[in-house]
């Protein structure tokens, strides 16, 4: 299902978290007031994870530049009634591929280029398609939001080694892959 409108994909996620026992607070600021997370969400087996969502129908760069730049604002914000453990942007845009030629393929190669982008800044991406917020390209270094209580201690320690080694570094990055 595609949505419109930001609101309508954010709603979307917020049902399905609590659908899935996780305890989720909308629009929360810091505790200075200068920020203001979309989601923040909870779940005994994963920790709190906040989430920034940003629609848009196809690849807006104004509506992802400014998610980037939210993200890494807030995350370096205090919020007291909240032990934020991942970050994560929500771009909305990979719901629905529609069948032109080169559409599939080119749709993959943006997607994974601002899931690696969104891992070396140590954020994590949720995809609407696994329903999950994936850490890397690696299919293991995700938490689901259907199923929080599969991950375990040491897939958790994987997602946090992987995201504590993270250094900026392009020299090596192809953009096709």
């Amino acid at each position: 299902m595609e949505y419109e409108r930001e609101q309508e994909f954010k709603q979307h996620i917020i049902s399905l978290l609590k659908a899935h026992d996780w305890n989720v607070d909308t629009e929360v600021l810091d505790d200075e007031r200068r920020g203001r997370v979309d989601i923040v969400a909870e779940h005994p087996a994963v920790g709190c994870v906040a989430i920034e969502v940003k629609r848009t129908r196809n690849y807006t760069t104004r509506h992802i530049a400014e998610g980037f730049a939210q993200i890494l604002n807030y995350r370096s914000y205090t919020y007291s009634d909240h032990d934020i453990d991942y970050w994560a942007l929500a771009p909305g845009f990979d719901g629905e591929i529609r069948p032109y030629r080169n559409r599939k393929k080119r749709h993959m190669q943006v997607r994974n280029m601002f899931r690696r982008t969104l891992a070396e800044l140590k954020l994590g991406m949720l995809s609407r398609r696994r329903e999950a917020i994936a850490f890397g390209k690696q299919l293991d270094w995700c938490i689901p939001l259907r199923d929080p209580e599969t991950m375990t201690e040491d897939d958790l320690d994987t997602i946090n080694e992987k995201i504590a080694s993270r250094e900026w570094d392009a020299s090596g990055y192809d953009p096709r892959q």
